[in-house]
């Protein structure tokens, strides 16, 4: 499909600017690795999709959002780009090398207006047009392969979303495409629909729909053989579970399925399955390894690789006997824990050499592999072995690779890049700040190195990741006997003082927006919004024990932090992202989302550790109210004379918390609800105190504690709401509860409390925009230091798992510097005064108005934030626009006339550059959770009414 030439010029004239290559930030991500990536570096706006070579080595052509660019990377030129309206499909481009064009995939975005306007209860949005879309780029011309739902062609570079019966919605794939003809006369291209399940067929030459394949859950990619006759696809979650299959239901968006699961509840296989061109049916399937993604096949010798990025290895697949004969375990350091991610593969032109993406690493392998296969019995592939030659460095976290035609060059693609960066002092016009959702993807270069070159590469890779290529690793060694006590040992299983640890988890602030006018530490109180008047607790134990200003959540939004949080790592399928269509996975309603190294109530029920649940990863209620919020509120400010356990009591009525995961479900407090706005947080808080006064009765407090606190998150604006401020302050006075009651409790002197928030999304920073609020409360804590050491989630995680002589989950918490200098040393004396709450001076009742009643300076502004708010989906987490969110924030809280800082940080965010459009997706799936809270909010509201009997 070639253009009019008018198009093509007018291609050319817009081509983009170059990217940049190098940044003023580089090297430092809040996963507290580093990143010194090999060859010549791209950097993009935004997350790379993928990234293939074309006619010669020196050309490439890239996927990011908005587009696709062909670049001469010598050059760092971009010949030319075609736009698209969204991000790039995953992994979504492929190289014609008959028709001489590249074929990508994208993700298209439901109209604002129809968005803005989606009927509740409905699964799809009336008049809306779906969003997977595919394409070819070619010479500078662009052309849509798409065809409209009635079957006729689309015109020339139109931008178009499919009916859902011709193509798919939410997602798209990987494409393969073939290079003759088949027996029916196609050469067909095919592309794999995640959301919908199944397999688009397509003719390559014209973008005919030739048919649709039903296949298992999310398929990623496909390769597709010369002839045209076969593909193969890999499937993230494996075959569909038959009844008899221990399963579970995701939750809870339009695409939810099914997934088989293991004991714990954790997806349990990937696979592979064959596909007949000419009949676009099923013929094979093999079962691979956890999280099967990227392919390569070499068609030669019938072998087909198999990225599973969930157990950290690659299956190799015969592909005429249709069974895997290897299995390439990714095992090149001492240290051996779940969280290298292979997510990508590709062959050097002689298929001698597979390269393997690592995400987790932000590396590639490289392996010989031309002893594999090197025998046959059977018809069966046998004998030989894969080779680990050596690592190279990367970009953070790559997830695409290709090869050039000479096997001179190697291609990758990542999808965060270069990390995160140093910004300057915000809050003043012209200004910047750092910003979680800025997101720098890069591309590099590298020449294919011979083994001198990899040696040092794998040198730098060990050393960026802390992980040891000896067997000398202090990390890894066995609790020595004569270890004396100290309150964080160096190894799991050496003793602590420490037998109790209460581990509080918050929302999505930054440290400058709380934490700016604390007077010590780096700070920022230009960018402060609830500064001590809002959050005195908060201040005095930043004070009264350590101040933590170099603490970075390790995630960008809540589907990352409350993965790092509970299991110190984070699947591919929440980092590209994969679940959209089918869940948020903020909480445990998608076994697709969890780590295979499991969680933290996992390792501590296995040593026969006591764990007690308030909350966190629990599956969000299906109601919230903000006027059983208000009644909640005031019964708290009248509690003195009410029952002692009144909460408890009322939640019992109005709660069942439970989850799918069976071992987490096992430590769930019932009444006590998980993500909810609708419920403030000194009234949960209530119901821990109940329980601390059991404990003390009985003796005996869990070893483990997890509590979540939500509400300072807010409501934005939204009318009838708590204030922006009432709500952080709410959280604030809850925790000071909380930290008062533990802190006079009799196991106060056998503890320690760790408080995080679960990601810093909300706000800017004038360092980084993932550094958080992170607070100790311990007699075993130093007393008013600053404690600038850089710590992420992991490194709680990790300190958590020291105190209890737990093993580590991940490479992540392994390799993670533990915060022991936050705490005393073997043989100090601890110093057990107890923490004293204090109440904010913020009025916990102020609730916003309605937009009728909204009058004075900036009025018209304050009423569209208003009315903003009251569209956002606040009923569970990050169902708001975050950027449209922040600025209401802003605003709200020093003033319409004062500028929102900009942004300079390239950070990372999970979903897209355009964030309110992208969000607005994201809110719009859970529609029909927004109708069920609806439903069911007067019940809740009954039930709060309802009289308590006295004690």
């Amino acid at each position: 499909m070639i253009l009019p030439l008018a198009i093509a010029l007018q291609v050319r004239a817009t081509v983009p600017p170059a990217p940049v290559r190098d940044v003023p930030d580089p090297g430092v991500i809040a996963t507290d690795q580093r990143v010194t990536p090999a060859g010549v570096q791209s950097v993009f706006r935004g997350k790379v999709g993928a990234v293939r070579f074309g006619e010669t080595s020196a050309e490439l052509w890239v996927t990011a959002p908005g587009g696709a660019y062909r670049m001469n990377w010598r050059e760092n030129r971009v010949v030319s780009h075609g736009a698209f309206d969204g991000r790039p499909g995953v992994q979504g481009l492929v190289y014609d090398t008959v028709a001489h064009r590249a074929i990508v995939t994208s993700i298209g975005r439901l109209p604002a207006a129809i968005a803005n306007n989606r009927l509740p209860g409905r699964s799809e949005p009336a008049g809306a047009r779906v969003v997977a879309q595919v394409r070819a780029y070619g010479n500078g011309t662009v052309a849509d392969t798409a065809r409209a739902a009635d079957g006729t062609p689309a015109p020339p570079r139109a931008v178009l979303a499919l009916d859902p019966d011709s193509l798919g919605d939410y997602l798209a794939g990987a494409p393969g495409v073939a290079r003759r003809r088949n027996t029916a006369g196609h050469r067909p291209m095919t592309v794999p629909l995640p959301a919908n399940d199944r397999l688009a067929v397509l003719d390559a030459d014209d973008g005919t729909l030739l048919g649709l394949v039903e296949l298992g859950v999310l398929p990623v990619a496909s390769v597709v053989s010369a002839d045209g006759s076969a593909a193969w696809v890999s499937i993230f979650g494996g075959p569909k579970p038959s009844r008899r299959d221990r399963a579970v239901l995701q939750c809870c968006d339009p695409r939810v399925e099914r997934v088989r699961v293991d004991a714990r509840g954790i997806a349990e296989r990937g696979s592979v399955v064959k596909v007949d061109l000419l009949t676009r049916r099923v013929v094979a399937e093999v079962t691979t390894g956890l999280h099967s993604t990227g392919l390569a096949w070499d068609e030669t010798r019938g072998l087909l690789y198999v990225a599973n990025g969930n157990s950290d290895d690659v299956s190799v697949v015969d592909t005429r006997a249709a069974a895997t004969v290897a299995t390439i375990a990714v095992t090149p350091f001492h240290e051996r824990r779940i969280g290298l991610a292979p997510t990508a593969v590709a062959l050097s032109p002689d298929a001698r050499t597979l390269f393997v993406a690592l995400g987790g690493l932000n590396a590639v392998a490289v392996y010989d592999v031309a002893d594999l296969g090197s025998g046959r019995a059977g018809g069966t592939p046998t004998g030989g072995i894969a080779h680990l030659r050596g690592l190279v460095p990367t970009g953070w976290y790559p997830t695409s690779l290709d090869v050039s035609p000479d096997g001179a060059w190697l291609a990758v693609g990542t999808l965060l890049g270069v990390g995160s960066g140093q910004g300057t002092t915000g809050g003043h016009p012209g200004e910047t700040g750092g910003y979680v959702h800025a997101v720098r993807g890069s591309v590099n270069v590298i020449a294919v190195p011979d083994a001198a070159a990899l040696s040092a590469y794998t040198t730098s890779v060990a050393q960026n990741n802390r992980l040891t290529l000896t067997s000398e690793a202090a990390r890894d060694l066995a609790p020595r006997r004569e270890a004396r006590a100290q309150p964080v040992p160096e190894r799991p299983g050496e003793p602590s003082p420490i037998r109790h640890v209460v581990y509080v988890i918050r929302e999505n602030r930054t440290y400058d927006q709380v934490l700016g006018d604390l007077g010590r530490g780096a700070s920022d109180s230009t960018l402060v919004l609830y500064g001590r008047d809002v959050t005195p607790n908060a201040h005095a134990l930043a004070e009264q024990f350590v101040t933590l200003d170099h603490f970075f959540a390790s995630g960008g939004n809540s589907a990352d932090g409350h993965q790092w949080l509970t299991q110190a790592n984070e699947t591919e399928y929440p980092y590209w992202p994969l679940y959209s269509g089918r869940s948020y996975p903020s909480q445990a309603d998608d076994p697709l989302a969890y780590s295979s190294g499991g969680f933290l109530w996992d390792a501590a029920l296995e040593r026969g550790l006591r764990v007690v649940n308030f909350g966190e990863y629990a599956p969000v209620p299906a109601w919230d109210s903000a006027t059983v919020r208000t009644r909640l509120l005031q019964q708290f400010l009248a509690r003195d004379t009410l029952p002692r356990d009144h909460f408890r009591r009322l939640f019992a009525r109005m709660y069942d918390t439970r989850s799918d995961l069976p071992a987490l479900d096992r430590t769930l407090v019932r009444e006590y609800p998980g993500w909810t706005q609708g419920v403030p947080d000194v009234a949960k808080v209530e119901v821990v105190l109940s329980h601390l006064r059991d404990w003390e009765a009985a003796g005996e407090m869990p070893a483990l504690t997890f509590v979540l606190l939500p509400s300072d998150h807010t409501e934005g604006t939204n009318a009838g709401w708590c204030t922006p401020k009432a709500c952080v302050a709410d959280n604030d006075l809850a925790l000071g509860r909380l930290v008062e009651g533990l802190s006079h409790s009799r196991f106060w002197s056998s503890m320690a409390i760790l408080v995080v928030e679960d990601d810093a999304q909300d706000a800017v920073d004038h360092i980084d925009g993932h550094r958080t609020v992170a607070l100790v409360a311990s007699p075993y804590a130093r007393r008013g230091i600053v404690d600038s050491t850089f710590y992420s989630q992991p490194s709680m995680v990790r300190t958590i798992e020291l105190m209890l002589g737990l093993p580590a989950l991940s490479m992540f918490d392994l390799v993670a510097t533990d915060m022991r200098a936050s705490f005393l040393g073997a043989g100090e004396a601890p110093d057990l005064t107890p923490f004293t709450a204090r109440t904010p001076r913020q009025d916990l009742l102020a609730v916003n108005v309605r937009v009728g009643a909204i009058t004075g300076p900036f009025a018209k502004e304050r009423r569209t934030a208003a009315r903003a708010s009251a569209r956002m989906n606040f009923s569970e987490p990050d169902a708001a626009p975050s950027d449209r969110l922040n600025r209401i924030l802003w605003h709200t809280e020093r003033g319409w006339g004062v500028p929102y800082p900009g942004v300079r940080n390239a950070v990372f965010f999970p979903l897209s550059v355009d964030l309110s459009d992208d969000e607005r997706e994201e809110a719009e799936e859970r529609a029909e959770r927004r109708a069920r809270a609806a439903r069911a909010a007067p019940a809740a509201r009954a039930a709060a009414d309802r009289p308590v009997p006295p004690a």
